[in-house]
């Protein structure tokens, strides 16, 4: 009995100390919205999980190894908290299917591809010299969009609604990257994408790498993407693979009544090949205007296909969020499209986005609803 007692005190010993060099917290999002978004000459009434941020729930952490060197992890999977997805039927009425592969698509949209804790994934060292990971991340093209859209890549007025190459981008799996210490603002971000293709390593790979300036008011920076992506539906290439390019310069000036933010992309799709894919030309102009323990979100953003005529699409948004705590706030936004005749952008949120063939028609997208961060 005693060795019992002293073995338990030992353990227990053993794990406080454990415990005390490591930090592990349990995090999450539930987001619900009451949307009206039209589409192609039709709309749709919804509760959409996710409107201004995805729901989701994950873990993460650091644990001290000395000499100011830490290891850090992070896991996160999103679920649905209206009950149901909407997958490839983005603007579902509510009733999705509970059996096939219909039904699968629906749940993709919840957990990010149908993949336990496949929104992130990963785990690293970080300590004066920076941070290396790798996993399963966020690319860095698409957090530079999200960091100066007014709208946090959420609500209806999400930039990705107009910036394909954000939304195409969002995460990379097999990444390993490394993100430099700030000199004096001064911070890079290199991140490289193993193919992990057979038929040849150049097949899938990619990089990103980002250089940004943060200082006071300033937010400043360039970003460029490179990805041998597989040839899409309807592709003539059998084989090999098309290289997209993707160029961005973004940044934001904050004069305290109000912040300006700014980006425009250069993306280029199947560059390697004969006939060219498209040539998209992005940009966008927004503000964040404080009122009260909320503010008023604006932006006005467009994309054109330089080898395609009559394809611009462009999007007109506001929105306004209200703080009740730190954690909840309340929120509204509301955005619409005007497609030219060769092109069709939806307005979607920040977990729908879709386009459809219907050249001409707008969109329009109307959201109000709560989220709370725990």
């Amino acid at each position: 009995m005693k060795k019992t007692i002293l073995s338990l005190a030992m353990f227990g010993a053993f794990t406080g100390a454990a415990m005390a060099q490591s930090n592990v917290q349990l995090y999450g999002i539930i987001d619900l919205g009451v949307e009206h978004l039209t589409y192609d000459n039709t709309s749709v009434n919804r509760l959409g999980s996710g409107v201004q941020s995805g729901s989701r729930i994950g873990l993460k952490g650091s644990e001290d190894l000395g000499g100011g060197l830490s290891a850090i992890f992070q896991v996160e999977t999103g679920f649905c908290a209206n009950g149901n997805g909407a997958g490839s039927d983005v603007y579902n009425h509510g009733f999705a299917p509970t059996q096939g592969a219909q039904a699968q698509a629906l749940g993709s949209y919840c957990t990010s591809g149908s993949t336990f804790m496949g929104r992130t994934s990963m785990v690293g060292l970080k300590g004066n010299f920076g941070e290396v990971v790798a996993g399963r991340v966020y690319t860095d093209y698409f957090t530079n969009a999200a960091t100066v859209d007014p709208f946090g890549a959420g609500l209806t007025g999400s930039i990705t609604n107009i910036d394909t190459g954000a939304l195409t981008y969002v995460r990379a799996s097999q990444v390993l990257a490394y993100v430099s210490p700030s000199f004096a603002g001064l911070q890079g971000v290199a991140a490289y994408a193993f193919g992990g293709q057979s038929t040849g390593n150049a097949n899938g790979q990619g990089y990103n790498l980002s250089l940004k300036y943060s200082n006071g008011p300033i937010f400043a920076g360039v970003g460029y993407l490179h990805h041998n992506a597989t040839p899409g539906a309807g592709s003539l290439i059998t084989d090999g693979y098309d290289t997209n390019k993707l160029t961005q310069v973004f940044g934001s000036y904050d004069f305290g009544v109000a912040k300006i933010s700014g980006l425009y992309a250069e993306e280029k799709y199947a560059t390697n090949q004969p006939v060219q894919g498209p040539d998209n030309q992005v940009w966008m102009l927004g503000a964040t205007v404080p009122v009260g323990p909320g503010a008023i979100l604006a932006s006005y953003s467009q994309i054109k296909n330089k080898n395609l005529a009559n394809s611009a699409a462009k999007q007109i948004a506001i929105g306004y969020t209200y703080s009740l705590s730190k954690r909840t706030n309340l929120y509204t936004s509301y955005a619409r499209i005007n497609n030219d005749t060769n092109v069709d952008q939806y307005v979607g949120d920040a977990t729908i986005a879709g386009s459809g063939t219907v050249g001409g028609a707008s969109s329009s997208g109307f959201a109000l609803g709560i989220r709370h961060q725990f």
